[in-house]
């Protein structure tokens, strides 16, 4: 293996020294030469610089719990890295996969009996809404923003006060999936802005291979539609992220345009689709555009699908409120009540060795952006010309509760789906106004009760 690693002892040949405890002078003392020679080879600390295996580790299982990514070879991959890392520190290793929309339930029946997995998978507002049941994670997080480089908007996610309480792991791009024979086929050029893309659908429509934006209780749902009104002007929360602003002109415009796109542009099947319904919908041959991660396109060719000669994708659009793009920004926590910590810390700084790291990026096909600067030039992004442009959507980047911050709040809003929620009423007849106040009634709710 590379990265400086030596062949590392079982944990019953250890040094007794090595079980002290971790304090911030001795993890310091004991990684500095490896973070100072970080460029040359990878991140390094305490047991794994020096080669040996870390004394806790004897006997224990370090359990994980994430979201199944829609490349399952990066899945693979990480279930690897844990168990190259259980060999090596002595330990028994369980990774627990999950669909995305049952996570969120899962973290909060965890948090609520403080019991379940050590290292968990988290995104966006979940280092805020569970601050305080995380375990801080400064001593690690410094030493990789130091080699690494994070980028400001993963800091801003999973930085609650001056506390790092989650680990970047990675970020998704929602880019426009789009079928490049039909959009020759009636005339159009890719789009740049959400009205190039109705004008575009209506034809497409016609042409019997609409366009689909969920419009339910799906995750994609809330990513999508908080990019329109992110366009549009419109935004939940003011900056000081208190302040409930959805009731607003750009709100109602963004509204009015969401109408019409899916009265002239889609079909009703939008309004029960899950997360996999728009790259079903696509593969099948139907569709002739969908915003997603680009999942659907490794699908196809995974399969030898002949659709995958007329998959392309185009950057995130734009509209009066500037260029915006949908999105998620994952990381990895540990419970403060875990009772292996120590474990979970030592497995993070295993998996953040720069070569480990790295060839989870390039398992992961692309679907996976790093929010390390340190790997925007990784060779993924240039092995497939579908995977260009995904680096360069990360300027664009917003989180939920954005210009604020991803508080509980934003997050409560993302778990509700008030935003799909008030697209279906518009569309199924309400007046923009009515589901509004609709709308905004739900997020004073939130206010007033913490969830």
């Amino acid at each position: 293996m590379g990265g400086g690693f030596m062949d590392l002892k079982r944990c019953d040949e250890i040094d007794p020294v090595l079980s002290l405890p971790l304090t911030r002078r001795r993890f310091l003392s004991t990684s500095a030469r490896a973070v100072g020679s970080l460029a040359g080879t990878a991140l390094g600390w305490s047991w794994l610089s020096e080669g040996r295996a870390p004394a806790f580790a004897q006997k224990r299982v370090l359990t994980a719990l994430a979201i199944s990514l829609f490349v399952p070879s990066g899945d693979e991959r990480f279930r690897q890295i844990l168990e190259e890392f259980g060999k090596q520190a002595g330990c028994g290793v369980q990774y627990d996969t999950i669909q995305v929309t049952q996570l969120p339930i899962k973290l909060a029946a965890e948090a609520n009996i403080e019991a379940g997995h050590d290292l968990v998978n988290m995104w966006d507002t979940y280092s805020y809404l569970h601050a305080g049941s995380l375990e801080p994670l400064d001593e690690i997080l410094e030493d990789i923003d130091a080699g690494y480089s994070v980028y400001p908007v993963a800091r801003l996610v999973f930085r609650v006060g001056d506390r790092w309480k989650i680990a970047p792991w990675y970020w998704v791009a929602f880019t426009g999936n789009y079928n490049k024979k039909y959009w020759e086929e009636a005339g159009f050029s890719p789009p740049k802005t959400w009205e190039e893309l109705y004008q575009a659908g209506k034809e497409l429509k016609q042409r019997g291979h609409p366009i689909g934006i969920q419009i339910s209780h799906a995750t994609d749902a809330n990513a999508a539609w908080r990019a329109v009104l992110w366009c549009y002007g419109a935004k939940v929360f003011e900056e000081d992220s208190r302040t409930i602003a959805i009731h607003s002109p750009q709100t109602e415009e963004a509204l009015d345009y969401a109408k019409r796109l899916y009265s002239d542009c889609m079909t009703n099947e939008v309004l029960s689709w899950d997360d996999a319904g728009n790259n079903r919908f696509f593969l099948s041959g139907k569709g002739s555009w969908i915003l997603n991660p680009v999942s659907v396109y490794w699908a196809a060719k995974d399969k030898n699908m002949p659709i995958v000669e007329n998959m392309a994708h185009h950057p995130s659009l734009s509209g009066p409120g500037g260029r915006h793009g949908a999105g998620f920004t994952h990381g990895l926590g540990i419970w403060r009540f875990s009772k292996n910590k120590d474990l979970a810390k030592e497995f993070l700084k295993f998996f953040y060795t720069e070569d480990i790291y790295a060839s989870w990026l390039t398992a992961a096909k692309g679907f996976c952006m790093s929010p390390f600067k340190k790997f925007e030039n990784h060779p993924i992004w240039q092995t497939d010309p579908n995977l260009t442009l995904l680096p360069q959507e990360g300027p664009y980047l917003r989180f939920p509760g954005w210009p604020g911050k991803p508080t509980r709040y934003a997050g409560a809003v993302e778990n509700q789906y008030i935003l799909p929620d008030m697209v279906a009423k518009v569309i199924t007849g309400e007046s923009p106004q009515s589901a509004m106040s609709w709308a905004e009634n739900q997020i004073k709710k939130i206010m007033e009760t913490g969830s």
